[in-house]
């Protein structure tokens, strides 16, 4: 009897703290579980750089697919060396679910014959990729159905809490963990979780994010400013220290009409939320910046924020230095 072939299996998924791009990645894994899988984890500003320099795997006696999951790029390059993977063999799936790529979905930049494509902000993106493998489990020869079957409880823990439905009362505890430990090494726990429960790591990381979201709420709270835009939404903005989604909540607590700005001193972005009666479209807003997102929650790089913050202690510390001396 003729041996199976075996499958390199290349996954690029949301990071570097995402609950619901780890989630997305680990489906992948546990549905190939017999294969070879590679995964690493991109912001949104590294994505472009990151999926073109996946290799060639032209003259490799084995199927290639690359999976590119609650991710989208913003370069033509990127489709041009899509294409060439595809050109040499390679089976390429997208799959996701951020506003900003479904409104440049029909762009040159997403012109590449993927294998597999689905755009919809119906679901998360780890629910997205569990429901695809599912319905094409038949057609993607090595998969594991009752593997993947296994890890449904924890989708349907990164599909509540990312979109924000939080009828399950741990969900945000996962996410607390996944930006506590990073998605790298919350994506390895994941794997190899047998039971719907948080592993011992990831319960230690809930434990340690607990304590540092109270930090970054401290952090926050010391640095918040508030103006009001021509249009009569109140920004506040204010620094903090990973964990975005918790302390904006503490920022627009009994608020109004307001859109909170993070200066992430971890990640050196900038975060979007805002008060639920708010109809400012934060994915809009981001993209202006060369980031994305959803409706309520979305970010950008602002790499000038940081020279503006060294030219403005130069400039007090000059003026205090004069009076000094």
């Amino acid at each position: 009897m003729a041996e199976e072939k075996r499958r390199r299996i290349h996954v690029v998924s949301h990071g570097p703290a995402c609950l619901d791009g780890a989630a997305a990645a680990a489906a992948v894994a546990r549905f190939y579980r017999r294969e070879k899988v590679q995964t690493v984890f991109a912001a949104n500003a590294e994505s472009d750089r990151i999926i073109q320099s996946i290799p060639s795997r032209a003259g490799e006696d084995q199927e290639h697919q690359l999976w590119i999951t609650d991710l989208s790029w913003t370069s033509t390059k990127t489709a041009e060396s899509l294409k060439r993977l595809v050109a040499e063999g390679t089976r390429v799936f997208w799959i996701d679910h951020h506003r900003t790529a479904l409104s440049r979905a029909g762009g040159p930049e997403f012109n590449v014959p993927f294998a597999g494509k689905v755009l919809t902000e119906q679901y998360s993106a780890a629910k997205l990729v569990f429901d695809f493998l599912n319905e094409r489990a038949s057609t993607l020869e090595g998969g594991d159905v009752e593997e993947l079957e296994r890890f449904s409880p924890v989708i349907a823990i990164a599909d509540d809490h990312d979109r924000w439905v939080h009828q399950i009362k741990d969900s945000s505890d996962w996410a607390l963990a996944v930006q506590t430990l990073g998605a790298r090494d919350s994506y390895r726990e994941m794997v190899k979780l047998r039971l719907p429960k948080m592993s011992p790591i990831l319960a230690q990381g809930m434990e340690i994010g607990r304590r540092a979201v109270r930090q970054s709420i401290e952090l926050a709270r010391a640095t918040q400013a508030d103006t009001v835009a021509q249009s009569g939404v109140r920004i506040r903005t204010a620094c903090c220290f990973g964990y975005n989604s918790e302390v904006a909540a503490d920022l627009y607590n009994q608020q109004t009409n307001v859109v909170i700005a993070l200066y992430d001193l971890r990640s050196f972005g900038v975060s979007l939320r805002k008060s639920a009666d708010c109809a400012v479209d934060l994915s809009k807003l981001a993209e202006t910046f060369g980031g994305g997102g959803h409706d309520a929650a979305a970010g950008f790089e602002f790499p000038e924020i940081r020279s503006v913050l060294g030219r403005a202690l130069a400039a007090d510390l000059g003026e205090r230095l004069a009076k000094a001396t």
